[in-house]
């Protein structure tokens, strides 16, 4: 086994746990970055593992992700009818939810500016890429020379700036510009009164996942938390692994334990 002992000590203090919510980012946790955000798939054992937590008793399991809920269902390969619930958008769309997002004529209306720009600004920056989502427009650089992905990434901030009501993100190679923001934070701190959790396991690797670990951090019904930041970059998490393969490894563990 490659996971520390003190997170296997932390995880059997948590299986041991009446009602828990167990909940992971996607890209970067379960699936390994890639160029093109759709060829993003889960390594082996992961989903699996998190489907079968779902099953048990007093056991909520959440996919927490950026991604639009129809391309994370998608590729994670999740039951829409199954036992798993998916917050997608920052926490602006939610699985449980059967309204869907609904965005007001203003928002409406600066979402299309927003694609307007964007179209600009892929002339001015050839390779950039720009992801589609019901309350945002995402632009990613990965793949992109260091000089290049940084000028472009520069310049999707300083259009986003110029529109104070969007919410500007940035992330790994990504910046994303939401007419509409909930964030990971308040979604998880959310679903966890919802359930009533008595803990909750978050686990993620980007800086959107920061504010996650903050916010379970710092709210009373949730300050118990177990936080799990996947790769080697700095963090709040109190426990970290390596990457997508360890992060099976520890949802794996903590099912074998959660089983007895």
């Amino acid at each position: 086994m490659s996971l520390s002992p003190d997170l296997v000590a932390a995880v059997q203090d948590f299986a041991r746990l009446d009602r828990v919510l167990v909940a992971t980012d996607f890209d970067g946790v379960l699936a390994p970055l890639v160029q093109d955000p759709m060829d993003s798939r889960p390594v082996d054992g992961g989903m699996p593992a998190l489907t079968s937590l779902a099953e048990l008793p007093g056991t909520t399991v959440a996919l927490v992700s950026g991604r639009a809920l129809g391309p994370l269902r998608e590729l994670s390969g999740a039951d829409p009818d199954g036992p798993l619930v998916l917050i997608g958008s920052h926490g602006a769309e939610d699985s449980r939810s059967e309204s869907g997002l609904a965005l007001d004529a203003d928002q409406q209306e600066l979402l299309e500016t927003l694609g307007d720009e964007l179209a600009t600004l892929r002339e001015e920056h050839p390779g950039l890429r720009v992801e589609e989502k019901p309350a945002s427009r995402v632009v990613h650089t990965r793949g992109l020379p260091d000089d290049e992905a940084r000028a472009a990434l520069d310049a999707a901030q300083e259009l986003g700036a110029r529109h104070t009501a969007l919410d500007v993100t940035p992330g790994k190679d990504v910046v994303e510009l939401a007419v509409a923001h909930v964030g990971k934070g308040v979604a998880l701190v959310a679903l966890a009164r919802d359930v009533d959790a008595q803990a909750v396991f978050y686990a993620g690797d980007d800086l959107t996942d920061e504010h996650g670990f903050e916010a379970l951090a710092d709210d009373p019904h949730t300050a118990r938390a177990l936080t799990v930041h996947v790769g080697d970059s700095d963090t709040s998490a109190r426990h970290r692994v390596a990457d997508e393969h360890e992060m099976v490894e520890l949802l794996q563990t903590l099912l074998a334990a959660r089983r007895g």
